[in-house]
């Protein structure tokens, strides 16, 4: 234990572990969050106390990851293949989106789709 954790806990060693375990603060600052998660990858593995780490955030902010996970994909595609190859495979995407809700039976999809023909006839 270091020297700053047994001033906190009054020097008594025996208040800072419960059964050979370490017992966790509250986590109400990141650097409380990232001991916490350093102290339990020593007994889970990185992976498990990583994603116990971050669970909650992601269950919070479901919009705000799956948008940012977009974002860097298609970033990462734009300066792989560049910018038009990108946009041409985000239109077939979203065509094949499309054509899947179509013959899923999606109702909204298929009155679209006949209002888009209608304009052509």
């Amino acid at each position: 234990m270091t020297q700053s954790a047994m001033k906190m806990n009054g020097g008594n060693a025996k208040a800072a572990s419960r059964g050979g375990q370490q017992q966790q603060r509250p986590a109400n600052t990141p650097s409380d969050v990232v001991a916490n998660t350093a102290s339990e990858a020593k007994d889970r593995g990185v992976y498990a106390s990583f994603k116990r780490a971050v669970s909650p955030y992601v269950q919070n902010n479901t919009h705000a990851v799956v948008y940012g996970i977009i974002g860097f994909v298609a970033a990462a595609l734009i300066l792989i293949v560049g910018f038009w190859p990108t946009v041409l495979l985000a239109v077939f995407a979203a065509v094949g989106v499309v054509i899947g809700r179509y013959r899923d039976g999606d109702r909204a999809t298929r009155e679209q789709m006949r209002n888009l023909l209608d304009r052509f006839n």
